[in-house]
């Protein structure tokens, strides 16, 4: 309140010792005048053709920036959430920044000065990229997504494998001996 002047001060404190605080809120509230459904359905409709009209505007650099950010929000979620959802993983959100960028895989690998069938693997699982490459990422969605979210992402990927295989379970069993008794 520094910003105020003595006789803003001094106004202030005769509404306070006139009103009560509900009627000074009131005084400032504008109130909203229910609508008939008709009229209901008439704003939505003026707000929907508003609302296309805005997107059908974007340029190509807003509509990329807009689904990077989307995707930025995402992983940022995925990988703050404990559980990891198996359909969710590096080659998936890999795929997502790329198709965002409306770019082919071929120039995407170009971008980041990858070997298009190096790029491929990491999309299928089929090798794990090195931390190198998610420095890259970082660095081509200037900071947006970070690094360190991308290795996080690889780790979530390990981390749900890890729980949903019940296969490597039933055969490493039979390694293991004198297991420790727990009551729990």
């Amino acid at each position: 309140m520094e910003h105020l002047t003595k006789k803003d001060l001094k106004t202030i404190e005769r509404l306070f010792k006139q009103y009560t605080v509900e009627e000074i809120a009131d005084a400032f509230m504008i109130p909203r005048v229910p609508l008939s459904p008709e009229e209901e359905e008439k704003e939505m409709e003026k707000f929907r053709a508003m609302r296309h009209q805005e997107i059908a505007s974007r340029t190509p650099e807003k509509r990329r920036e807009i689904k990077t950010l989307r995707i930025r929000y995402q992983v940022q979620n995925y990988v703050e959430n404990i559980e990891p959802k198996e359909h969710w993983n590096f080659q998936h959100f890999l795929n997502e920044y790329i198709r965002a960028q409306e770019k082919k895989d071929k120039e995407f690998a170009a971008d980041v000065d990858v070997k298009p069938y190096v790029l491929s693997q990491y999309l299928n699982g089929h090798r794990n990229p090195p931390k190198e490459f998610l420095i890259r990422l970082e660095l081509h969605s200037n900071g947006l997504i970070p690094a360190s979210w991308w290795f996080r992402l690889l780790q979530k990927s390990k981390e749900a494998e890890l729980m949903q295989d019940e296969a490597i379970r039933e055969k490493e069993r039979k390694h293991v001996k004198n297991k420790i008794e727990l009551a729990l």
